[in-house]
Protein backbone atom coordinates (compact mmCIF):
# COMPACT_ATOMS: atom_id res chain seq x y z
CA UNK A 1 0.00 0.00 0.00
CA UNK A 2 1.38 3.38 -1.07
CA UNK A 3 0.24 6.21 1.21
CA UNK A 4 0.64 9.91 0.51
CA UNK A 5 0.55 12.14 3.59
CA UNK A 6 -0.27 15.82 3.14
CA UNK A 7 0.30 18.30 5.97
CA UNK A 8 1.35 21.91 6.48
CA UNK A 9 4.71 20.97 8.08
CA UNK A 10 6.88 17.88 7.96
CA UNK A 11 8.30 17.60 11.49
CA UNK A 12 7.21 20.52 13.67
CA UNK A 13 3.89 20.68 15.51
CA UNK A 14 1.42 18.12 16.81
CA UNK A 15 -0.16 17.28 13.44
CA UNK A 16 3.24 16.68 11.82
CA UNK A 17 4.45 14.53 14.71
CA UNK A 18 1.23 12.47 14.71
CA UNK A 19 1.39 11.97 10.93
CA UNK A 20 5.06 10.91 11.03
CA UNK A 21 4.39 8.46 13.85
CA UNK A 22 1.46 6.99 11.95
CA UNK A 23 3.61 6.60 8.83
CA UNK A 24 6.33 4.90 10.86
CA UNK A 25 3.83 2.59 12.56
CA UNK A 26 2.31 1.56 9.23
CA UNK A 27 5.73 0.99 7.66
CA UNK A 28 6.96 -1.15 10.56
CA UNK A 29 3.80 -3.25 10.90
CA UNK A 30 2.65 -3.54 7.28
CA UNK A 31 5.62 -2.49 5.09
CA UNK A 32 3.62 0.33 3.51
CA UNK A 33 5.29 3.00 1.39
CA UNK A 34 5.08 6.58 2.68
CA UNK A 35 5.39 9.90 0.86
CA UNK A 36 4.83 13.39 2.23
CA UNK A 37 3.77 16.64 0.58
CA UNK A 38 4.14 19.60 2.94
CA UNK A 39 3.71 23.35 2.84
CA UNK A 40 6.90 23.86 4.87
CA UNK A 41 9.72 21.37 4.39
CA UNK A 42 12.72 21.19 6.73
CA UNK A 43 13.57 17.54 6.05
CA UNK A 44 16.28 16.05 3.84
CA UNK A 45 14.17 12.92 3.32
CA UNK A 46 13.84 12.16 -0.40
CA UNK A 47 10.21 11.09 0.09
CA UNK A 48 9.21 14.52 1.46
CA UNK A 49 8.22 17.13 -1.12
CA UNK A 50 7.51 20.83 -0.65
CA UNK A 51 4.47 22.35 -2.34
CA UNK A 52 6.69 25.07 -3.78
CA UNK A 53 10.04 24.00 -5.15
CA UNK A 54 12.42 25.22 -7.81
CA UNK A 55 15.99 24.56 -8.98
CA UNK A 56 16.60 28.26 -8.36
CA UNK A 57 16.40 29.49 -4.76
CA UNK A 58 15.62 32.97 -6.07
CA UNK A 59 12.68 31.74 -8.14
CA UNK A 60 11.45 29.67 -5.21
CA UNK A 61 11.58 32.71 -2.92
CA UNK A 62 9.61 34.74 -5.47
CA UNK A 63 6.92 32.05 -5.71
CA UNK A 64 6.69 31.78 -1.91
CA UNK A 65 6.31 35.55 -1.64
CA UNK A 66 3.63 35.69 -4.35
CA UNK A 67 1.58 32.95 -2.68
CA UNK A 68 2.02 34.61 0.70
CA UNK A 69 0.64 37.89 -0.63
CA UNK A 70 -2.22 36.21 -2.54
CA UNK A 71 -3.18 34.30 0.61
CA UNK A 72 -2.96 37.47 2.72
CA UNK A 73 -5.24 39.43 0.36
CA UNK A 74 -7.79 36.62 0.00
CA UNK A 75 -7.88 36.07 3.77
CA UNK A 76 -8.55 39.78 4.27
CA UNK A 77 -11.45 39.51 1.81
CA UNK A 78 -12.77 36.49 3.73
CA UNK A 79 -12.06 34.15 0.81
CA UNK A 80 -9.94 31.78 2.84
CA UNK A 81 -7.89 29.24 0.86
CA UNK A 82 -9.58 29.93 -2.48
CA UNK A 83 -6.45 30.13 -4.61
CA UNK A 84 -2.76 29.17 -4.53
CA UNK A 85 -1.19 29.68 -7.98
CA UNK A 86 1.81 27.38 -7.53
CA UNK A 87 1.07 24.96 -4.68
CA UNK A 88 -2.15 23.58 -6.17
CA UNK A 89 -0.49 22.72 -9.49
CA UNK A 90 2.54 21.25 -7.71
CA UNK A 91 0.44 19.04 -5.40
CA UNK A 92 -1.64 17.64 -8.27
CA UNK A 93 1.47 16.98 -10.35
CA UNK A 94 3.19 15.13 -7.50
CA UNK A 95 0.08 13.05 -6.72
CA UNK A 96 -0.13 11.95 -10.36
CA UNK A 97 3.55 10.95 -10.24
CA UNK A 98 3.30 9.01 -6.97
CA UNK A 99 -0.04 7.34 -7.79
CA UNK A 100 -0.87 6.60 -4.13
CA UNK A 101 -3.46 4.03 -3.12
CA UNK A 102 -4.80 6.47 -0.56
CA UNK A 103 -4.16 10.05 0.58
CA UNK A 104 -3.80 10.65 4.33
CA UNK A 105 -4.70 14.32 4.67
CA UNK A 106 -3.83 16.22 7.86
CA UNK A 107 -3.68 19.97 8.58
CA UNK A 108 -4.81 21.87 5.49
CA UNK A 109 -4.75 25.35 7.00
CA UNK A 110 -1.62 27.45 7.17
CA UNK A 111 -1.60 28.90 3.67
CA UNK A 112 -0.64 26.20 1.16
CA UNK A 113 -3.76 24.12 0.41
CA UNK A 114 -6.81 25.21 -1.59
CA UNK A 115 -9.90 23.76 0.09
CA UNK A 116 -11.51 22.68 -3.19
CA UNK A 117 -8.39 20.61 -3.91
CA UNK A 118 -9.93 17.89 -1.72
CA UNK A 119 -12.43 17.19 -4.50
CA UNK A 120 -9.75 16.96 -7.20
CA UNK A 121 -7.47 14.80 -5.07
CA UNK A 122 -10.28 12.37 -4.27
CA UNK A 123 -10.67 11.67 -7.99
CA UNK A 124 -7.04 10.50 -8.06
CA UNK A 125 -7.17 8.52 -4.79
CA UNK A 126 -9.56 8.26 -1.84
CA UNK A 127 -8.88 10.88 0.83
CA UNK A 128 -8.80 9.99 4.55
CA UNK A 129 -8.65 13.29 6.44
CA UNK A 130 -7.40 13.20 10.04
CA UNK A 131 -8.70 16.31 11.80
CA UNK A 132 -6.36 17.93 14.32
CA UNK A 133 -8.77 20.72 15.25
CA UNK A 134 -12.21 22.11 14.36
CA UNK A 135 -11.27 24.01 11.19
CA UNK A 136 -12.82 21.42 8.86
CA UNK A 137 -16.33 22.24 10.08
CA UNK A 138 -16.17 25.90 11.15
CA UNK A 139 -16.13 29.03 9.03
CA UNK A 140 -12.47 29.81 9.55
CA UNK A 141 -11.47 29.00 13.14
CA UNK A 142 -9.34 26.10 14.31
CA UNK A 143 -11.15 26.28 17.66
CA UNK A 144 -14.32 28.16 18.63
CA UNK A 145 -13.89 28.05 22.43
CA UNK A 146 -17.40 26.79 23.08
CA UNK A 147 -19.27 28.76 20.41
CA UNK A 148 -21.51 26.39 18.44
CA UNK A 149 -22.75 28.67 15.66
CA UNK A 150 -21.27 26.21 13.14
CA UNK A 151 -24.14 23.85 13.96
CA UNK A 152 -26.46 26.37 12.28
CA UNK A 153 -23.99 26.91 9.40
CA UNK A 154 -23.08 30.32 10.80
CA UNK A 155 -19.87 32.00 11.86
CA UNK A 156 -19.53 32.65 15.59
CA UNK A 157 -19.20 36.09 17.10
CA UNK A 158 -15.56 37.09 16.90
CA UNK A 159 -14.64 33.93 14.99
CA UNK A 160 -12.93 35.85 12.21
CA UNK A 161 -10.27 36.97 14.71
CA UNK A 162 -9.40 33.39 15.69
CA UNK A 163 -6.56 31.61 13.86
CA UNK A 164 -6.49 31.21 10.92
CA UNK A 165 -7.81 34.78 10.78
CA UNK A 166 -9.89 36.40 8.08
CA UNK A 167 -10.80 40.06 7.52
CA UNK A 168 -14.32 40.31 6.14
CA UNK A 169 -16.54 37.80 7.90
CA UNK A 170 -17.70 35.35 5.24
CA UNK A 171 -17.95 32.41 7.64
CA UNK A 172 -21.39 31.35 6.44
CA UNK A 173 -20.19 31.29 2.83
CA UNK A 174 -17.04 29.39 3.78
CA UNK A 175 -19.14 26.76 5.56
CA UNK A 176 -21.46 26.36 2.57
CA UNK A 177 -18.43 26.02 0.32
CA UNK A 178 -16.91 23.32 2.53
CA UNK A 179 -20.19 21.41 2.54
CA UNK A 180 -20.37 21.48 -1.28
CA UNK A 181 -16.78 20.32 -1.62
CA UNK A 182 -17.08 17.47 0.88
CA UNK A 183 -20.34 16.26 -0.66
CA UNK A 184 -18.68 15.90 -4.07
CA UNK A 185 -15.54 14.20 -2.72
CA UNK A 186 -14.54 10.63 -1.95
CA UNK A 187 -13.77 11.74 1.59
CA UNK A 188 -13.47 9.93 4.91
CA UNK A 189 -12.90 11.88 8.14
CA UNK A 190 -10.99 10.59 11.17
CA UNK A 191 -10.78 12.24 14.57
CA UNK A 192 -8.14 11.38 17.19
CA UNK A 193 -10.35 12.26 20.17
CA UNK A 194 -13.87 11.24 21.12
CA UNK A 195 -14.58 14.90 21.89
CA UNK A 196 -13.83 15.99 18.31
CA UNK A 197 -15.73 13.01 16.90
CA UNK A 198 -18.85 14.00 18.83
CA UNK A 199 -18.62 17.57 17.49
CA UNK A 200 -17.95 16.47 13.91
CA UNK A 201 -21.03 14.20 14.02
CA UNK A 202 -23.14 17.27 14.79
CA UNK A 203 -21.74 19.28 11.88
CA UNK A 204 -24.01 19.87 8.86
CA UNK A 205 -20.98 20.00 6.55
CA UNK A 206 -20.21 16.34 7.31
CA UNK A 207 -23.77 15.02 7.04
CA UNK A 208 -22.86 12.79 4.07
CA UNK A 209 -19.29 12.04 5.10
CA UNK A 210 -18.19 8.82 6.87
CA UNK A 211 -16.67 9.61 10.29
CA UNK A 212 -14.29 7.48 12.37
CA UNK A 213 -12.56 7.81 15.73
CA UNK A 214 -8.97 6.53 15.97
CA UNK A 215 -6.68 7.79 18.77
CA UNK A 216 -3.12 8.85 18.04
CA UNK A 217 -0.50 6.22 18.83
CA UNK A 218 2.81 6.32 20.69
CA UNK A 219 5.90 4.15 20.61
CA UNK A 220 5.54 2.79 24.14
CA UNK A 221 9.09 1.44 24.03
CA UNK A 222 10.37 5.01 23.72
CA UNK A 223 7.80 6.69 25.94
CA UNK A 224 8.04 4.49 28.99
CA UNK A 225 8.95 5.05 32.65
CA UNK A 226 12.69 5.56 33.07
CA UNK A 227 14.27 5.17 36.52
CA UNK A 228 13.43 8.45 38.25
CA UNK A 229 16.59 8.71 40.32
CA UNK A 230 18.77 8.01 37.29
CA UNK A 231 16.96 10.72 35.30
CA UNK A 232 17.37 13.21 38.12
CA UNK A 233 21.05 12.40 38.44
CA UNK A 234 21.55 13.16 34.75
CA UNK A 235 19.66 16.45 35.16
CA UNK A 236 21.42 17.32 38.44
CA UNK A 237 18.15 17.31 40.41
CA UNK A 238 18.18 16.06 44.03
CA UNK A 239 16.52 12.61 44.28
CA UNK A 240 14.15 13.72 47.05
CA UNK A 241 13.07 16.99 45.37
CA UNK A 242 9.50 17.79 44.42
CA UNK A 243 9.53 18.21 40.63
CA UNK A 244 6.91 19.50 38.19
CA UNK A 245 7.22 19.96 34.44
CA UNK A 246 5.30 22.07 31.94
CA UNK A 247 5.54 23.07 28.26
CA UNK A 248 6.35 26.52 26.94
CA UNK A 249 6.54 26.51 23.15
CA UNK A 250 6.00 30.28 22.93
CA UNK A 251 6.28 33.38 25.09
CA UNK A 252 3.95 32.70 28.02
CA UNK A 253 2.38 36.15 27.65
CA UNK A 254 1.35 35.32 24.07
CA UNK A 255 0.61 31.60 24.21
CA UNK A 256 -3.11 32.01 24.94
CA UNK A 257 -4.30 28.74 23.36
CA UNK A 258 -1.97 26.59 25.42
CA UNK A 259 -2.88 28.54 28.55
CA UNK A 260 0.21 30.76 28.78
CA UNK A 261 -1.33 33.54 30.92
CA UNK A 262 -3.24 30.92 32.95
CA UNK A 263 -0.02 29.01 33.53
CA UNK A 264 1.65 32.16 34.84
CA UNK A 265 -1.19 32.67 37.34
CA UNK A 266 -1.13 29.01 38.38
CA UNK A 267 2.63 28.96 38.93
CA UNK A 268 2.43 32.19 40.93
CA UNK A 269 -0.35 30.65 43.05
CA UNK A 270 1.71 27.49 43.64
CA UNK A 271 4.75 29.62 44.48
CA UNK A 272 2.77 31.59 47.06
CA UNK A 273 1.26 28.50 48.73
CA UNK A 274 3.88 25.78 48.74
CA UNK A 275 5.77 25.21 51.96
CA UNK A 276 8.61 23.48 50.11
CA UNK A 277 10.85 24.40 47.15
CA UNK A 278 9.75 22.87 43.84
CA UNK A 279 12.10 22.08 40.98
CA UNK A 280 10.31 23.20 37.83
CA UNK A 281 11.32 21.84 34.42
CA UNK A 282 10.35 23.97 31.43
CA UNK A 283 10.05 21.92 28.24
CA UNK A 284 10.27 24.13 25.14
CA UNK A 285 11.73 27.33 23.75
CA UNK A 286 9.26 29.86 25.16
CA UNK A 287 10.26 33.03 26.99
CA UNK A 288 9.68 33.08 30.76
CA UNK A 289 9.93 36.79 31.59
CA UNK A 290 6.53 36.64 33.28
CA UNK A 291 7.97 34.23 35.88
CA UNK A 292 10.93 36.30 37.05
CA UNK A 293 9.51 36.89 40.54
CA UNK A 294 9.00 33.27 41.61
CA UNK A 295 10.52 32.51 45.02
CA UNK A 296 10.07 28.78 45.72
CA UNK A 297 9.83 27.45 42.16
CA UNK A 298 13.31 26.89 40.76
CA UNK A 299 12.95 27.10 36.96
CA UNK A 300 15.12 24.83 34.82
CA UNK A 301 14.71 25.63 31.12
CA UNK A 302 15.49 22.74 28.76
CA UNK A 303 15.02 24.61 25.48
CA UNK A 304 13.48 22.91 22.45
CA UNK A 305 13.93 19.12 22.63
CA UNK A 306 13.48 17.13 19.41
CA UNK A 307 14.73 13.81 20.80
CA UNK A 308 11.86 11.60 21.93
CA UNK A 309 14.24 9.67 24.19
CA UNK A 310 15.29 12.87 25.97
CA UNK A 311 11.66 13.98 26.32
CA UNK A 312 10.98 10.63 28.01
CA UNK A 313 13.88 11.25 30.43
CA UNK A 314 12.60 14.74 31.29
CA UNK A 315 9.04 13.51 31.82
CA UNK A 316 10.23 10.56 33.91
CA UNK A 317 12.26 12.89 36.14
CA UNK A 318 9.13 14.81 37.14
CA UNK A 319 6.53 13.94 39.76
CA UNK A 320 3.78 15.81 37.95
CA UNK A 321 3.06 17.34 34.54
CA UNK A 322 0.84 20.44 34.52
CA UNK A 323 -0.99 21.49 31.36
CA UNK A 324 -3.52 24.36 31.71
CA UNK A 325 -4.64 24.47 28.08
CA UNK A 326 -7.52 26.57 26.74
CA UNK A 327 -8.08 24.58 23.53
CA UNK A 328 -6.82 21.16 22.48
CA UNK A 329 -7.96 18.22 20.40
CA UNK A 330 -5.73 15.37 21.58
CA UNK A 331 -2.56 16.77 23.18
CA UNK A 332 0.36 14.49 22.39
CA UNK A 333 2.36 15.77 25.36
CA UNK A 334 -0.31 14.48 27.78
CA UNK A 335 -0.17 11.09 26.07
CA UNK A 336 3.64 11.09 26.28
CA UNK A 337 3.55 12.05 29.96
CA UNK A 338 1.20 9.27 31.07
CA UNK A 339 3.12 6.75 28.94
CA UNK A 340 6.19 7.69 31.00
CA UNK A 341 4.18 7.16 34.17
CA UNK A 342 4.06 10.87 34.97
CA UNK A 343 0.66 11.94 36.36
CA UNK A 344 -0.93 15.04 34.84
CA UNK A 345 -3.16 17.89 35.94
CA UNK A 346 -5.04 19.68 33.17
CA UNK A 347 -8.26 21.52 32.51
CA UNK A 348 -11.27 19.51 31.34
CA UNK A 349 -10.99 20.94 27.83
CA UNK A 350 -11.39 19.33 24.41
CA UNK A 351 -9.79 15.92 24.11
CA UNK A 352 -7.90 16.09 27.41
CA UNK A 353 -10.55 13.86 29.00
CA UNK A 354 -9.69 11.16 26.43
CA UNK A 355 -6.28 10.94 28.11
CA UNK A 356 -6.77 11.96 31.74
CA UNK A 357 -9.56 10.95 34.07
CA UNK A 358 -9.81 11.74 37.76
CA UNK A 359 -7.72 9.24 39.71
CA UNK A 360 -6.56 7.64 36.45
CA UNK A 361 -3.35 9.24 35.29
CA UNK A 362 -4.09 12.51 37.04
CA UNK A 363 -6.89 15.00 37.51
CA UNK A 364 -9.16 17.15 35.36
CA UNK A 365 -9.84 20.64 36.72
CA UNK A 366 -12.95 22.68 35.91
CA UNK A 367 -12.00 25.36 33.35
CA UNK A 368 -10.48 27.79 34.31
CA UNK A 369 -10.26 27.41 38.07
CA UNK A 370 -6.74 28.58 38.85
CA UNK A 371 -7.08 28.21 42.62
CA UNK A 372 -8.20 24.57 42.46
CA UNK A 373 -5.51 23.80 39.88
CA UNK A 374 -2.78 25.17 42.16
CA UNK A 375 -4.21 23.51 45.28
CA UNK A 376 -4.48 20.11 43.57
CA UNK A 377 -0.89 20.38 42.31
CA UNK A 378 0.45 21.01 45.82
CA UNK A 379 -1.82 18.35 47.34
CA UNK A 380 -0.58 15.63 44.96
CA UNK A 381 3.07 16.67 45.23
CA UNK A 382 2.85 16.22 48.99
CA UNK A 383 1.25 12.76 48.75
CA UNK A 384 3.90 10.25 47.67
CA UNK A 385 1.50 7.31 47.90
CA UNK A 386 -1.04 9.00 45.61
CA UNK A 387 1.73 9.91 43.15
CA UNK A 388 2.77 6.27 42.98
CA UNK A 389 -0.83 5.12 42.40
CA UNK A 390 -1.40 7.74 39.69
CA UNK A 391 1.88 6.84 38.00
CA UNK A 392 0.86 3.19 37.73
CA UNK A 393 -2.63 3.97 36.42
CA UNK A 394 -1.19 6.46 33.93
CA UNK A 395 1.12 3.91 32.31
CA UNK A 396 -1.58 1.24 32.32
CA UNK A 397 -4.04 3.58 30.56
CA UNK A 398 -1.43 4.46 27.91
CA UNK A 399 -0.73 0.77 27.25
CA UNK A 400 -4.44 0.01 26.89
CA UNK A 401 -5.34 2.95 24.63
CA UNK A 402 -2.35 4.55 22.87
CA UNK A 403 -0.14 1.82 21.46
CA UNK A 404 1.27 2.81 18.06
CA UNK A 405 0.85 -0.78 16.86
CA UNK A 406 -2.88 -0.69 17.65
CA UNK A 407 -3.32 2.70 15.98
CA UNK A 408 -1.42 1.55 12.88
CA UNK A 409 -3.48 -1.65 12.69
CA UNK A 410 -6.78 0.27 12.94
CA UNK A 411 -5.69 2.77 10.27
CA UNK A 412 -4.46 -0.01 8.00
CA UNK A 413 -7.78 -1.84 8.21
CA UNK A 414 -9.68 1.37 7.52
CA UNK A 415 -7.44 2.31 4.59
CA UNK A 416 -7.85 -1.17 3.10
CA UNK A 417 -11.63 -0.97 3.39
CA UNK A 418 -11.69 2.47 1.75
CA UNK A 419 -9.44 1.30 -1.10
CA UNK A 420 -11.55 -1.83 -1.65
CA UNK A 421 -14.76 0.21 -1.81
CA UNK A 422 -13.23 2.48 -4.42
CA UNK A 423 -12.29 -0.55 -6.53
CA UNK A 424 -15.86 -1.86 -6.27
CA UNK A 425 -17.27 1.45 -7.52
CA UNK A 426 -14.85 1.44 -10.46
Amino acid sequence: MQILFINYKDVEGGAAIAACRLARGLEESFQTGSYFIVGKNSSANSNVFATIDSPSETLKAIKVFIEFMVNKILNFLGLQYYYFPFSTRSILKKVREIKPDIISLHNTHGGYFKTSLIKKLSRLAPVAWTLHDMWGFTGNAAHTFGDESWKQMKSGRGEKKIYPHIGINRGRGLLKRKKRIYKKSNLHVITPSRWLYDLAKQSPVFENTPLYHIPHGLDLKVFQPVDRNACRKVLDIPPDARVIIFCSADDLDKSAWKGGPLLVDILNAIDARTAHPIETLVLGKGELKALNDLKRLNLRKTGYVDSEQLVAVLLSAADLFIYPTRADTMPLVLMEAIACGTPCITFDIGGCSDIIQDDTGGYLIEPFDIETFADKTIEILNDSKKLEELSGSARKFAEEHFSLETTAHTYYQLFNNIIDKRKEVK
